[in-house]
């Protein structure tokens, strides 16, 4: 994955954060079942190294949106 596509998609999921909590969904929760549906999915050996950084992106995002002031990621 290129640089370029790995922002595309920390921007979309930004998105979804902030549009979620405009509609009044608390981002924390969803970000926490988010992680969990992620550690607890069954998926083939190859993708599981993925999960601890993907669950990272999500409180990573979350927090953008949560407005902290987070250094460089």
């Amino acid at each position: 994955m290129t640089n370029k596509h790995a922002m595309e998609l920390k921007q979309a999921l930004v998105a979804v954060f902030a549009t979620a909590a405009s509609m009044g969904i608390d981002v924390d929760e969803l970000a926490e079942m988010a992680a969990t549906e992620l550690t607890e999915e069954e998926v083939a050996d190859w993708f599981n190294q993925f999960k601890p950084g993907a669950v990272n992106e999500l409180r990573y995002c979350r927090d953008l949106v949560k407005g902290f002031d987070l250094v460089d990621h």
